[in-house]
Parts: structure tokens; sequence; C-alpha cells
């Protein structure tokens, strides 16, 4: 059924990205499950598009909700073939049953906006381009990882901001930003009016990511830590941007404080080089590398931690494991960087740091330790702070009214 301008009939919503969980776990791709879980579960038929996905079916359904992974497309990527093969897929789904919003990340539907001029489109920007230039520069190994950047990095996000991120910007009824940062970047760069523009952040989920008692002590058993020490966790995918290596350095300059423990959650190109480098500072013995996790299953590691740190080197949006982490009562001790000091603010919920400062990492690291006591009640402050701000139902309702909006303007726009 269709929508109707002003009712509350059931919408169809086409969602386009260029990762899911099926590809790996990432910011985007938790955007994405949780989007559309969050959608389908008001009722709302939704469909998902995006890259093949080797050893998995063309289409998955499930719930009240259609992924099709397209063939001809790389893995992951965006790709001509992604912009023609997307475009096209949707064409077909439009025919045979209308789409009244489409919903996409990042840059990912670039090509139905230049196509579907017609059909409210959404675009959620977690950054803009010409920022990731700066993150990409942390990852600079080598002579020849130095010719690359200017040469190759340098030119490449200059073509995708002015063929694709210019262009959906401009071309989108409304804009979706997870940070005010990202706001102000879009207003001043593009030019775009206040009112288009739609502060959605992240969210979290405040019944699964919460203090629980039984599950740190069930936790800390299966990992091999003592009730009584004190646990910082780090949870990231393992890339130098991420930062992980300079956490490490930092946790190893208290290795003499008995009964101090690392958790690392996640898993990246980076794994093997920090657990040399754990072994190297003679760590390894305190330190836990866990892995990949799936995403529900996260909250039990935080339960295990009494500090959360996040020294990462990106210019991050607004992290989905900061949330998380503030969420289950746990203080943070961030880099001062991207959407980060907007998530933590300044109700006591942490401290920020310069990224990459092992020094101040070092001290703020110890100021918990010396303090436990106080260290509780940051964590009880981001709980709060994350609950009044982020909570799921709240922005998945402001999220759903928006695209309720898109399709009251549906007829005859023109910006």
């Amino acid at each position: 059924m269709r929508s109707t301008p002003g009712c509350l009939e059931k919408m169809r919503i086409s969602v386009l990205t260029n990762r899911t969980l099926g590809h790996g776990l990432g910011g985007v791709q938790i955007h994405v499950d949780e989007l559309a879980h969050g959608l389908s579960a008001r009722g709302h038929n939704v469909v998902v598009l995006s890259t093949s996905l080797p050893g998995q079916a063309a289409v998955v359904r499930r719930d009240n909700i259609e992924v099709h992974y397209l063939a001809n497309t790389p893995s992951g990527l965006y790709s001509r073939a992604w912009l023609r093969e997307s475009v096209a897929a949707f064409d077909r789904l439009h025919r045979e049953r209308p789409f009244d919003v489409v919903l996409s990340e990042s840059l990912s539907g670039s090509g139905l906006i230049r196509c579907f001029t017609e059909i409210p489109h959404l675009p959620f920007l977690h950054g803009l381009i010409l920022e990731h230039l700066v993150s990409e520069f942390q990852e600079i190994e080598g002579v020849m990882g130095a010719l690359k950047y200017p040469i190759i990095k340098i030119p490449e996000m200059i073509f995708y901001t002015l063929a694709h991120e210019w262009f959906v910007i401009k071309r989108a009824k409304a804009i979706a930003v997870t940070t005010s940062q990202t706001m102000a970047l879009i207003q001043r760069w593009y030019r775009v009016p206040h009112g288009v523009i739609k502060f959605l952040p992240n969210w979290v989920d405040m019944d699964l990511f919460r203090p629980d008692a039984s599950r740190r002590s069930e936790m800390r058993s299966g990992l091999g830590i003592p009730s009584e020490a004190f646990v910082f966790l780090m949870a990231s995918v393992l890339t130098k941007q991420k930062g992980v290596q300079v956490g490490l350095e930092a946790f190893a300059s208290s290795r003499s404080i008995p009964n101090l423990f690392l958790v690392i959650v996640g898993d990246g190109p980076h794994r093997v080089t920090l657990e040399e480098q754990a072994k190297a500072l003679r760590v390894e013995e305190r330190v836990r590398f866990v892995g990949s996790v799936p995403n529900p299953e996260t909250a039990n590691y935080y339960q295990a931690a009494d500090a959360f740190l996040f020294p990462t080197l990106r210019r991050e949006g607004l992290p989905f494991v900061l949330l998380e982490a503030m969420a289950s009562g746990l203080p943070a001790i961030a880099s001062q960087i991207g959407g980060i000091p907007e998530a933590l603010g300044d109700a006591g919920c942490g401290f920020l740091l310069p990224p990459g400062d092992i020094k101040a990492l070092e001290a703020r690291m110890l100021q918990f330790l010396e303090d436990p006591r106080s260290a509780k009640q940051m964590g009880e402050a981001a709980r709060e702070r994350v609950k009044r701000l982020y909570e799921k139902a709240e922005i998945l309702a402001r999220i759903e009214e928006v695209c309720r909006e898109l399709v009251g303007t549906r007829s005859g726009w023109r910006r």
C-alpha cells in the first residue's frame, strides 16, 4: 500500500549501501542494519540494495526486509558497476512495486539521485570526503605510500567530491547528518539551506548496552581476568587510523601496576602488528585480543571493563562504539577529533585528548586507576547523557518522521 501525505500508512523504503554486516563489522554497516530493522519493526517494507557478497544468495529475506546483493559489482566498494547495477535493480523493483522514499549511506545513492528525480531521497552523511584525506594520511607507510597519497589519493578524493558528493548534496530533498560538525561543514562548503539538513545522529539500544553485574563476573571469568582487576577496553576495526597502537603504548607505561588489564575487541589488517607490539612492550599476558564479535555480543565485553579507550587518529563521525560504551556505564578517554567531543560533551563523562598524545593518555589512565570511584561516577554520567540524547527508539522515530515529510513533498518538488 502506497503512503499518503499526512496519514500513518506504512511506507515502502529502499536503503542503499555499499556494505552490510555481511561484508564486515563497521559503523556504516551497523547503521544500515539497525536502520533497516528499526523501520521494519515499525511496519514499513524495507528493501536494501548492496554490493555483491561471495557465497551469499542474491536475495536474502528476513522479517519485513529484503537484501539484494547485486552481481557484477565489486564487493564492498563504490564503482561504476555499482552505480549502473544499483540503478537497474532499483528500476526493476520500483516497477514491480513503487517505492515511497530512498535512504542511502554516504554516496551509495549517487546513481539513483541522477535518474529518479521524482522520488524523495535522504542520504546519511557521516562526514565529508575531503575530511577523509586527513585520515588516509595516518595510513601512509613507506616511500610508496608517501608517493601514492599525493598522486592517487588526493586526486581520487577530489574526483569523488566533485562527481558524487556535490551532486548528492545539491540534489537530495533532505540530507541527514550525524554530527553538528558535519552540518556546519555542509552549510559552509556547499551553501545548503539550514532547513534541508536534518540532524539525525547515531543511536544506542539502552536495554542491550547497560551495566550488568552478573555478566561482568561471567565475562571476566571467561577472559581469565580477576574480579578485582581494573580493565580498560578498546573496540574498533584494527587499522592504523583507529590508534589502538597508541592505547597499547600508554597501557604499557602502567605495566608495573598489579591487576591491570586491557581488552581489545575487533579485527583488521593491523592486528598482527598490534599483537607483536604487545609482545615487544612485554604486556601480552595482560592484553586480551578478542577478535571480531557480532555487534550485539560486544555488550558483554563492555560489561567486563571499567573504562573505555578510544585514541583514534581518524576524523570520526559519531562512533557507535563510543555511544555503546557510554550506555554501558563506562567513562571514556577519547581523541578530541571529529564528532567525539559532541558525544562526550562537557557533562563529566570522561576526558578528551589531542590525537596521538601518548603522555596525556597515560596521565588520564593513571587518574582513573588512582580514583576508581570518580571513574565510576563519570560512567554513570555517560549513561545518562546517551539516554537523553541518543536513545535508539527516539532517533528512529525522528527518521521515520523525516521520511513522512519527504513523501509529503513528493509532488512538484524542485530546489
